[in-house]
């Protein structure tokens, strides 16, 4: 067995042997290896740097008075710093944990989506957490940035956390029973003093003079830096941040004061690195030639062909016309989020990529893995066909003179396309008379086309945040690492981010990632799947499906329809394997979403539920690997799990304590936007909003009341432990705090649907309560931004607003209510610290309506009806989407023509005539006379509140006598008040529809 002092010496001498120095912990107490100066200066400039070190970590918010089997205020990381990239460092990293007794294949490691991100420090990366059986063991990131500095050369971090690594080494439950060395626990060494610091950080530690040596330590920083002394300057920061970590400990720090110092601690960091980049120029950066670690050479593979036991020799395929094609991008592990947005952009442009040049091919595959994306042809020309191409030239007259001869115009054309100028002619284009050069183009072989097509596809793909890598500068979502493009058994040869295409693939981590040579295009799908990769999502979400039912019903259960969850975990893993297991059932006592929402947030397991419904103790899990070995990965998971719900537990019973009333005061510390205030302050809106809402939706004094009281306790769980930790709870927790505190179960069902719907046709809230807090919370929310100058540009969206807004018309549309979201805006911003001015009144109430305009026409409907009905009918979505359905079913009649063009020729003739009073006495002629009288039998019938049917019925009424009319009666006759007389009629049918629909906005009107 390995003791936890044994550890620490293998790594240390791994990673010497690796190349890198060995340093040492610091002597400041630090939140994290990232802040000692081995990693927050030395990763700044253009020096190489590789080192390796021990450092005790300090976060006292995570302490637990020792009663937690993984979580304590003080643990032990072991960090590395790569810099440059070496090529391959999650393979050196995976080796460092053999060398501890970790065998890939016998478990489930996987690098899954973490950007990290230092606030304090200026710093951020984009990288993973890496999971060991679950359980996240390391931190692996690319420094992006540090000190506020982008860094010239990025650098590798990875972060090992100790405690976990070795708590499954020597198979314990709890980082107090690991064996420090042969004779002493960590809990013998360390558990005294971790209570005592948790004693300290949560009851002792004296706020004030805590903030007087914050300030005192930050005076210390600035006089360092007078002098441009880098690293007594960081030591005073690292004391700053220290200090904020126990005020924060202590709860004393809102949220608008920890923006505030984290820019001060940011500010002074900023110019530590700064100082620190100037000494080293200074210097001259000497140890600029040193060179990083050796890059490992790729080798050349093991050829793998189907049938897999033949080798064929790799000649050029014979001239039959065609060939499969394969192009795969080989990726550091992709974010699930990321590898759907990669695929989606591949399916949209690669075929008309094709098409644009000329490429002929057969059925076409977008396939992808976390590791992988590939497109592949099974039949693809193998050249483009001849073209003749057309180029515009300058106008005929312009390039011959009067006789016939050929301009310079005439000349530089011609030359600038390559042909003879004798060979230019005229065509007409566009009513003109142009020169035109007819360019015949050759087809081309398609290898020499792909291999200037295919990284232009890469470059297009985009992603919501990209990292740099190394010395090409180029961006991308993840370290690219190979290139596979194979047209037959053809190379096509190109280069891409200084990684060179080939036909060398590779295969699963859990395999040891081996380097395998494909023969041909058509192998690779095969091949592959003979090491268990399922490349086709499709094939993989089936199985994933299939396999996670199965072990549920072993145990009775089945598992609940989470596409979400299932997409993500497919993207995820590339060779599945399920396994259940299990958890005490103790736990079940907690409340269902919670365990469900720790499985999923947390581990992206699948809970098994049983024939009511209801959860049971146990959970499905998607191994990344093959099914052998299934039991060390399954005991790795539960003990996560164990330690999850360990920590789920205590913070319900420490939120428990206290009645939901209790945390509604403290919203005061949570900012909810800068100029609007505080999460207390929309509270108070809420209070006076809500019960408005209420009004318009006619809720009766019981529901009014229980709404109230909601609207009241409606963020107050922001301020509990449980959702602080995880947000994704908000809401839920609320409902279950509300039942323990004994309020009504109205109440506590409306304060968790006022988060409904969580997205796109999800579940709608379906108390009245819950309805009328939902809208306020949302309409607050639009108002507010909307008036502070936040509304959503572009793509970005940070406040969710399009999600709002969208909220607003699902729950107006699924409850079929009449509700006027203009006047309810309006209404929100009377409640607002800052003016909702009339620009922003109409920008918000506009903002809705476009969501409004998606939803609509996403219901089927046709563009131009619905832009005549939002027209008019926009700021009231349930009465808009009756009255647009009624017009799509007048709109697709047969006589709608006639109708329509009668209409229109109403409001054509009066459209740029002034409006006047009519006059029924100048009314004399039999048609005008009939036309007036059924225009007042359709007046008494309409109001602007009618159905657009009524106002459609009463219109077809009136065609005959339209029709009639314009038939007999000249409108623009020459007596002025016979003239106006008659306009006035017209514009008074014209005027039938205000308030019900623009039908000026239809096709063909």
């Amino acid at each position: 067995m390995l003791t936890f002092q044994e550890v620490i010496l293998r790594l240390q001498r791994y990673w010497a042997d690796q190349g890198t120095l060995i340093w040492q912990p610091y002597s400041e107490k630090v939140g994290a290896g990232t802040m000692n100066p081995a990693t927050i200066l030395r990763v700044l400039g253009p020096e190489p740097w590789n080192v390796a070190y021990v450092e005790p970590s300090y976060r006292p918010d995570d302490g637990r008075y020792g009663d937690n089997p993984n979580r304590m205020q003080m643990h032990t990381q072991f960090q590395v710093i790569l810099k440059p990239d070496p090529g391959d460092p999650q393979e050196r990293y995976l080796r460092s944990l053999e060398v501890l007794g970790i065998v890939r294949d016998e478990h489930d490691i996987r690098f899954v989506e973490d950007n990290w991100e230092s606030p304090a420090l200026g710093a951020w990366g984009l990288g993973w957490e890496v999971w060991l059986d679950g359980q996240e063991i390391t931190q692996f990131t690319y420094f992006q940035q540090a000190g506020g500095v982008t860094l010239e050369v990025p650098a590798v971090e990875i972060t090992y956390g100790l405690e976990r690594i070795v708590m499954y080494l020597q198979n314990v439950h709890s980082v107090w029973e690991i064996a420090w060395d042969e004779h002493h626990t960590y809990g013998e060494i360390l558990r005294d003093q971790e209570v005592d610091y948790c004693r300290y950080g949560f009851e002792l530690a004296d706020i004030d003079r805590l903030r007087q040596m914050y300030e005192l330590f930050e005076q210390e920083a600035r006089e360092a830096l007078a002098q441009q002394l880098a690293v007594p300057a960081l030591d005073y920061i690292l004391r700053c941040s220290h200090t904020f970590n126990l005020l924060d400990a202590r709860g004393t720090v809102g949220v608008t004061e920890r923006a505030v110092f984290f820019k001060r601690m940011r500010g002074l960091t900023r110019q530590v690195a700064e100082a620190y980049l100037a000494q080293r120029e200074a210097a001259g950066f000497p140890w600029r030639e040193r060179g990083g670690l050796e890059s490992s050479a790729s080798g050349k593979g093991t050829l793998m062909h189907l049938p897999l036991h033949e080798s064929p020799s790799l000649t050029p395929s014979p001239a039959q016309g065609h060939a499969p094609f394969v192009f795969e991008i080989g990726t550091e592990e992709l974010p699930a989020a990321h590898l759907s947005a990669a695929l989606a952009q591949l399916r949209e442009f690669v075929p008309a990529s094709l098409d644009e040049a000329r490429l002929a091919y057969g059925a076409l595959h977008i396939w992808g893995t976390p590791r992988r994306l590939a497109v592949a042809v099974d039949e693809m020309r193998l050249t483009q066909p001849d073209d003749e191409r057309v180029v515009k030239g300058p106008p005929a007259r312009v390039a011959f003179d009067q006789d016939g001869q050929p301009t310079r115009a005439a000349q530089g054309f011609a030359k600038s396309q390559g042909v003879p100028v004798a060979s230019l002619q005229v065509a007409e284009i566009g009513g003109g008379q142009y020169v035109v050069a007819r360019k015949q183009l050759p087809g081309r072989p398609a290898a020499e086309v792909l291999a200037e097509l295919l990284p232009t596809w890469i470059a297009r793909l985009h992603f919501p945040r990209s990292m740099r890598w190394n010395e090409s500068g180029v961006a991308f979502s993840r370290p690219l690492r190979w290139l596979v493009a194979l047209l037959g058994d053809r190379e096509i040869a190109f280069s891409y981010a200084g990684v060179h295409s080939g036909r060398i693939t590779r295969g699963p981590r859990p395999a040891g990632s081996p380097e395998i040579a494909l023969a041909s295009a058509a192998d690779y799908p095969g091949v592959l799947e003979s090491y268990g990769v399922l490349v086709a999502p499709a094939a993989r979400r089936e199985a994933i499906q299939r396999l996670a039912q199965a072990q549920a019903e072993t145990v009775g259960g089945h598992i609940p329809d989470d596409p979400a969850l299932l997409e993500e975990v497919t993207n995820l893993v590339e060779v599945p394997a399920a396994l259940l297991g299990a958890f005490e059932a103790r736990y079940l006592t907690l409340p269902q979403d919670l365990l469900i929402a720790v499985m999923k947030k947390h581990q992206r397991y699948f809970p098994v539920l049983n024939a009511r419904g209801q959860i049971m103790a146990h959970f499905i899990t998607i191994r990344n690997g093959s099914a052998e070995h299934l039991e060390k990965v399954r005991q790795g998971n539960e003990d996560v799990i164990r330690a999850r719900y360990a920590d789920a537990e205590y913070f319900y019973n420490q939120d428990s304590r206290h009645p939901l009333e209790f945390y509604v005061p403290q919203l005061e510390k949570l900012t909810f936007q800068a100029k609007l205030g505080s999460m207390l302050d929309k509270t108070r809106r809420l209070e006076q909003l809500a019960p408005w809402v209420g009004a318009q939706l006619h809720l009766e004094d019981a529901a009014m009341r229980h709404l109230e009281r909601a609207a009241h306790l409606a963020k107050a769980d922001l301020a509990t432990s449980m959702v602080v930790e995880m947000t994704s709870l908000q809401g839920i927790m609320g409902r279950e705090y509300a039942k323990r505190s004994g309020e009504p179960q109205p109440v506590a069902q409306a304060i968790a649907e006022q988060y409904l719907p969580t997205s796109a046709g999800g579940a709608l809230p379906a108390s009245e309560a819950g309805i009328a807090l939902a809208l306020a919370d949302r309409l607050d929310t639009l108002a507010g931004l909307f008036a502070v100058g936040l509304a959503p540009t572009g793509s970005a969206d940070p406040y969710g607003l399009r999600r709002a807004a969208a909220g607003v018309v699902q729950i107006l549309l699924g409850h079929n209510l009449r509700f006027p979201v203009r006047d309810a805006l309006a209404q929100a911003g009377r409640q607002l610290p800052f003016p909702l001015t009339d620009e922003a009144l109409d920008a918000v109430a506009e903002f809705v309506r476009g969501r409004l305009r998606v939803s609509l026409r996403d219901a089927g409907l046709a563009y131009d009806v619905v832009d005549a009905v939002l027209a008019v009918r926009g700021d009231d979505p349930a009465w808009a989407y009756q009255t647009a359905q009624q017009l799509s079913e007048w709109v697709s009649r047969e006589d709608w023509p006639l109708l329509l063009d009668n209409y229109a020729r109403c409001v054509r003739i009066t459209r740029d005539q002034p409006r006047t009073q009519l006059q029924e006495a100048q009314l004399r002629e039999p048609a005008e006379l009939a036309l007036y009288g059924a225009l007042q039998e359709a007046e008494a019938h309409l109001t602007p509140d009618s159905e657009v049917t009524a106002f459609l019925e009463e219109l077809s009424a009136l065609v005959p006598h339209i029709q009639r009319f314009f038939d007999e009666v000249l409108v623009m006759a020459k007596d002025s008040a016979l003239r106006e007389a008659r306009l006035a009629l017209l514009w008074r049918i014209s005027r039938l529809a205000e308030g019900i629909v623009d039908l000026r906005k239809l096709e063909g009107f």
